[in-house]
């Protein structure tokens, strides 16, 4: 399954946003340029190629959370 359409992309980036937000704590603006999903033999795999923006705060925060 590959997701071409712009509003279906949106409305995934607007649900990754809130729930970036929502379980980790950052605030976070995402674009999804691409969605792809394939299932075979029970295993899925997806591909994202997302843009994300950041304040310089939210990235140094995001980088001690996992040790950098």
């Amino acid at each position: 399954m590959k997701i071409n359409s712009k509003f279906l992309r949106n409305l995934i980036a607007k649900f990754v946003k809130r729930e970036v937000k929502k379980k980790a704590g950052y605030e976070v603006d995402i674009q999804l340029n691409e969605f792809t999903a394939t299932v075979t033999d029970g295993t899925a795999h997806v591909h994202l190629n997302v843009d994300a923006e950041l304040g310089k705060d939210e990235l140094t925060k995001l980088l001690a959370a996992i040790g950098l």
